[in-house]
């Protein structure tokens, strides 16, 4: 019984050691747990700082040279557009001045149409009176046909003779009026020739700017490359940096560098939104 009693307070004095000594040895590996957490973070935080003031560098160098290469293209688009609308203006005086001058001979003609068509009223308005007064004349000397037979001969021989006169008249108005309407024709198939040529020239002149803007802006992407080369030259030569290449965005035009700016903001927000539902729902979880 003794025996057994001291087995059982050895047993018991064992447990209570070997929990003591756990109790120690978790209180010390968390405390090196903690320690290492902690230089962990102090690492993390410092090379984030440094990748932080790299990334800040290169975003401010890479702002410099676009906005220099925004403000060379803006000099030069203005000035190209300066000639352009030079050309536009000399172009537009003397297709104002030649308007100007169609324009008053249409108007002249037109006028002049208008005398001839006042005049061949005038004279079928006199023809006509003409033939009423001879008809009522007529049914006033049906009492003395007998003796202005030869008088009626007579009217009739100038009835005849007005009206040889009247179609004579008519037909000659006819071929005026004829003659003016292709006068007035010819002058309006020049006119709208005339648009055509400044349509043409106009089209002309933007296609020529299209070009020079493309010729110049192959140039500005040559010494971009030539000065990049320089750089990586500098950096892996003379300063034993090494040396990164920036983006093919800076060889894009401005329009399309807009484009892929906007369409990599809306997917860098979606990843984000990604992101966040996963967080929540692993939190929820």
């Amino acid at each position: 019984v003794k025996s057994l009693k001291r087995q059982a307070e050895d047993i018991d004095a064992l447990l209570l050691h070997m929990g003591q000594q756990f109790k120690d040895l978790q209180t010390a590996y968390l405390e090196e747990l903690e320690e290492i957490e902690q230089a962990f973070l102090s690492e993390r935080a410092d090379l984030l700082a440094a990748n932080k003031g790299d990334i800040s560098a290169l975003f401010e160098r890479r702002h410099a040279l676009e906005q220099s290469f925004m403000e060379l293209m803006g000099e030069r688009a203005e000035h190209y557009a300066a000639e352009l609308e030079r050309h536009r203006v000399n172009d537009a005086e003397e297709y104002n001045i030649l308007k100007i001058r169609l324009e008053t001979d249409v108007q002249n003609l037109e006028q002049h149409l208008e005398a001839m068509r006042a005049t061949y009223q005038l004279n079928t308005e006199k023809l006509e009176y003409n033939y009423r007064v001879l008809v009522e004349r007529d049914h006033e000397n049906q009492s003395t046909i007998s003796q202005q037979r030869r008088k009626i001969a007579r009217q009739r021989e100038s009835l005849l003779s007005l009206k040889s006169r009247y179609g004579e008249s008519d037909k000659r108005f006819q071929d005026e009026n004829v003659k003016l309407t292709e006068e007035y024709r010819r002058v309006t198939e020049q006119f709208k020739d005339l648009q055509a040529k400044y349509r043409h020239f106009e089209l002309a002149d933007i296609r020529k700017f299209q070009e020079v803007w493309a010729m110049n802006e192959e140039t500005v992407a040559g010494k971009v490359r030539r000065v990049l080369s320089a750089d990586r030259v500098l950096h892996e030569q003379q300063m034993g940096l090494l040396w990164h290449a920036p983006s093919d965005d800076v060889f894009k035009p401005p329009e399309q560098l807009a484009l892929d700016i906007a369409k990599k903001k809306r997917e860098a927000a979606k990843a984000a939104a990604k992101a966040a539902a996963k967080q929540a729902e692993a939190l929820e979880a």
